[in-house]
């Protein structure tokens, strides 16, 4: 069988409608580094997984790395994080891309948390990043259906209005997906290894990834013309990211790392390294209850 590139601007067929090709692509992808980001932000917030990258043998790294990658395909094979978009695609090769996610998922955390510097040697660099990247490419191979619409039929039990919907929504999923991270040292360990510039590219990409999930990412369909307030995807985003930075706090309150009364400098950089997971699970959490 002849392998056919589809071209960035062609139409295709996915869901019945008419869609070009590259935005389809580009939303693929979104779906998959936000289930690589929702199924490991733990991990990559984890010492552990830090020191055993720098103990673990090579042969080691590189026998589970293959066994990972075999499970990848499988993974794929019954919740890819594509749906239909009328071509055929290689699960191998789509294992590659998944594999390709997890580990920009991996960098792009790893570095804004000050784990990875340019100070350390490349290899420490790479056995990290390789190390992380197994489960976070896991993640981006079950994207759909750990990110899949929940069950709009319970939504209706709420009595909510659309806009409580997305606020209470984003408390109930950032609560719950913040508790992975709370109560452990590493957010404390993370804001010590930061400076500002680092913290304030933490807030950046919380905002960015928020708005990935929601907006371009599309597990859902939505009608923004239903709300009375949050009528807008950044407005949305805006909203979900104060939802969930007040979360933090309250939390990191609760556990005894830091409290509104400190100086801002101590309890500030700890809100938004939490934010990053709490922000993460508010979207999702809009997506799954």
């Amino acid at each position: 069988m002849a392998l056919r590139i589809t071209g960035w601007k062609e139409d295709i067929c996915d869901d019945g409608k008419e869609c070009n090709a590259g935005e389809v692509e580009v939303r693929d992808l979104a779906r998959g580094l936000s289930g690589a980001l929702f199924v490991s932000l733990p991990l990559l917030f984890t010492m552990e997984m830090w020191q055993i990258a720098r103990t673990i043998p090579d042969w080691t790294s590189l026998c589970f790395a293959a066994v990972t990658f075999v499970l990848v395909r499988y993974y794929i094979g019954f919740a890819g994080f594509r749906k239909d978009d009328g071509f055929e695609h290689s699960p191998w090769w789509d294992t590659v891309v998944a594999f390709g996610i997890g580990a920009f998922a991996s960098v792009i955390t790893l570095f804004v948390a000050g784990i990875i510097m340019p100070e350390l040697s490349t290899k420490l660099i790479l056995k990290t990043v390789a190390l992380e990247t197994l489960p976070t490419s896991v993640g981006a191979a079950v994207a759909i259906n750990q990110l899949g619409s929940g069950d709009k039929g319970a939504t209706d039990k709420t009595g909510l209005s659309p806009d409580g919907v997305v606020l209470v929504g984003t408390v109930l999923g950032a609560f719950l997906f913040a508790f992975n991270i709370a109560p452990t040292i590493e957010t404390k360990v993370i804001t010590l290894q930061q400076n500002w510039w680092l913290i304030a590219a933490t807030f950046v990409l919380s905002l960015a990834v928020t708005y990935m999930v929601v907006a371009v990412a599309c597990f859902e369909q939505r009608d923004l013309s239903e709300r009375k307030y949050i009528t807008s995807e950044w407005l949305e985003t805006l909203v979900s990211y104060l939802a969930a930075f007040a979360i933090s706090v309250l939390l990191l309150w609760v556990f005894g790392y830091s409290t509104p009364f400190d100086p801002m400098e101590v309890w500030f950089p700890q809100a938004v390294v939490l934010g990053y997971a709490t922000t993460l699970g508010g979207a999702a959490g809009r997506l799954v209850l």
